[in-house]
C-alpha cells in the first residue's frame, strides 16, 4: 500500500478526512500486530516422547542453582550445559534432562531459551561433537546422545503439573543409581508405578516438597472445619489404616505428641476407631481438641473421667441376687450458652455440634475459641496446599519448640525446622503429598 497516495494535497476538507482516515487505519494496524493472539506456545514437557523413563526439570532459570536432589549430579549437568551452549547459557530459560527405555545410554536434554540464534545451530554442525542437536520449534533445542531422537512434536495434552521449582520423574524401578536415597523414602507412598517429585522454595525461606500421582480415591474432605488460631500440634488420619500401621502411629507417634489426651480411658479399638479414623486432633498445652463428622457423644463414655453410675440388679446363673454399678446411658449434662452456640459440658468434657461438624475438648476455652471467628482448616494449609482446587485427606503439623526431647525433635533441630507441615490431597484425577517446612 502506498500511503503517500492516500494523503495528497486536495481540496483541504478532502485532505483533512484521508488524514484522518489514514491515521484511524495505521492505528488498527498496529494493535493487530501488537494484539492479535499469536500461536499458543506449548510447555515444554509437551516435547518429551512417549518412552521417556526419567526426567530431572528445573523449571526457570532462576531455580538452576536449586540442586536439591543430588547436587553433585545436578552440578555436572549445569557445567555440562555452560560449556555447550557457551554464551548462549545466558538466554536459557528452562532445562529437562531426561532418559529413555529406563537407559543410561539414552541421555537427552531439552532446553528452551529466551532467544536462540539460527547461527549457534549452524556452526553446531561443523563441530565434532558426541550429540546431535535439533530443534523442533523456534528456541527450542533437543541434545539427543544414544537412541535418535529426530522428531519431537508438541503434544498439548500432556500435562505439566509443575511449572515451578525443581521435579524429578521416575518409573518405579527405573531411576538413576544417583536417586537411591530418594527412592527409599518416596517409592512407598506412590501406588502406581509413576513417581513424580517436586521441590520449591516458598516465601520467608520455607520449602516444599510435593509427591504427585495420577490417581483417582474416594475421600473425605476436612477443609471445612474451623480450628483454633494458637496450637502445637495437629494431626489427621481420615484414610482407613492397617492394624499394624495403626499399632505403630499409636505407640510411636500419637501417643508421644498428643499426651494431653485421656488415654488412661481410652483402648487401642476406640483409639483407632475415633482418633485414627475420620477425626482431627489438636493438641495446646494440657488442653485438646478432637474434630469430627461423626458425633461424640456415641462414644463420650471412653472419654470422660468421671462417670455418673447407676444400680443394675442382676441374677448370678445360681440364683442368687446382686446389685452392680454401672455408668448411667444419661451422664449428667450442663448446658452453657457461649457465643451465642449451645455448649454442652459431660463430666469435665464439652461437646459442640454444628451442622455436620462435631467437635470435643477438655478445654472450655478452646471451645469457645472456636465459636469466636471463622479459621478454618483450609486457611491454615493454603500456603502449602497452593492454588491446588483439592480435598484434603490427612495432616501432620508440628512446632518443633513444643516436642519432648526424643528422636523426632532430634532431628529437625538438626535441619534447622522450627515448623514442619504435611498434609495429602486429592482432586478427581490427581492424588498428592505436600510436605512443608
Amino acid at each position: 500500500m502506498d500511503f503517500l497516495k492516500l494523503v495528497q494535497k486536495k481540496d483541504h476538507k478532502t485532505d483533512n478526512k484521508i488524514i484522518v482516515a489514514t491515521v484511524v487505519l495505521v492505528i488498527l494496524i498496529m494493535s493487530l500486530l501488537v494484539f492479535w493472539p499469536n500461536d499458543e506456545k506449548q510447555k515444554l514437557i509437551s516435547y518429551l516422547p512417549d518412552d521417556v523413563s526419567f526426567y530431572y526439570h528445573f523449571t526457570s532459570k532462576k531455580v538452576f542453582a536449586d540442586q536439591v536432589f543430588n547436587k553433585n549430579i545436578a552440578q555436572e549437568r549445569i557445567v555440562e550445559l555452560e560449556n555447550i551452549l557457551e554464551g548462549n547459557f545466558l538466554n536459557l530459560q528452562e532445562i529437562i534432562w531426561f532418559q529413555t527405555d529406563a537407559n543410561p545410554a539414552n541421555d537427552n536434554y531439552l532446553l528452551k531459551f529466551s532467544r536462540l540464534p539460527k547461527s549457534f545451530l549452524m556452526g553446531m554442525t561443523n563441530k565434532n561433537l558426541d550429540f546431535r542437536a535439533y530443534s523442533p520449534e523456534k528456541n527450542i533445542l533437543l541434545i539427543n546422545r544414544g537412541k535418535v531422537i529426530d522428531y519431537l512434536e508438541a503434544r498439548p495434552e500432556q500435562i505439566e503439573y509443575f511449572d515451578t521449582g525443581v521435579s524429578i520423574y521416575w518409573h518405579k524401578g527405573q531411576a538413576p543409581s544417583f536417586l537411591s536415597d530418594l527412592i527409599d523414602i518416596v517409592e512407598p507412598a506412590f501406588v502406581g508405578n509413576r513417581v513424580l517429585v517436586n521441590w520449591q522454595t516458598l516465601a520467608k525461606g520455607k520449602n516444599k516438597l510435593s509427591l504427585l500421582e495420577e490417581r483417582t480415591s474416594e475421600i473425605k474432605n476436612i477443609k471445612e472445619f474451623l480450628m483454633p488460631k494458637e496450637f502445637d500440634f495437629v494431626f489427621a488420619f481420615n484414610s482407613q489404616l492397617a492394624d499394624n500401621l495403626s499399632e505403630e502411629i499409636i505407640d510411636s507417634l500419637l501417643k508421644s505428641l498428643f499426651d494431653s489426651l485421656p488415654y488412661y480411658n481410652l483402648d487401642k479399638q476406640v483409639i483407632k476407631d475415633r482418633v485414627l479414623q475420620d477425626a482431627i486432633v489438636w493438641q495446646k498445652d494440657d488442653g485438646w481438641i478432637l474434630a469430627s463428622d461423626k458425633s461424640w457423644q456415641d462414644n463420650i463414655l471412653d472419654f470422660i473421667n468421671t462417670l455418673s453410675l447407676e444400680e443394675v440388679s442382676r441374677v448370678l446363673s445360681d440364683g442368687t441376687a446382686y446389685t452392680e454399678l454401672v455408668a448411667a446411658e444419661q451422664q449428667n449434662v450442663i448446658e452453657h450458652r457461649i457465643n451465642g452456640q449451645k455448649i454442652l459440658q459431660i463430666d469435665d468434657l464439652f461437646i459442640w455440634d454444628i451442622g455436620d461438624k462435631h467437635y470435643l475438648s477438655n478445654k472450655q476455652a478452646l471451645i469457645a475459641e472456636l465459636t469466636s471467628y471463622n479459621y478454618y482448616l483450609g486457611d491454615f494449609l493454603q500456603d502449602c496446599l497452593g492454588n491446588i482446587d483439592a480435598k484434603i485427606v490427612d495432616l501432620v503439623y508440628l512446632r518443633n519448640s513444643k516436642l519432648v526431647d526424643g528422636q523426632i525433635k532430634d532431628y529437625l533441630s538438626s535441619e534447622n525446622i522450627e515448623e514442619l507441615k504435611m498434609l495429602s490431597y486429592a482432586t478427581g484425577t490427581i492424588s498428592g503429598l505436600n510436605i512443608c517446612f
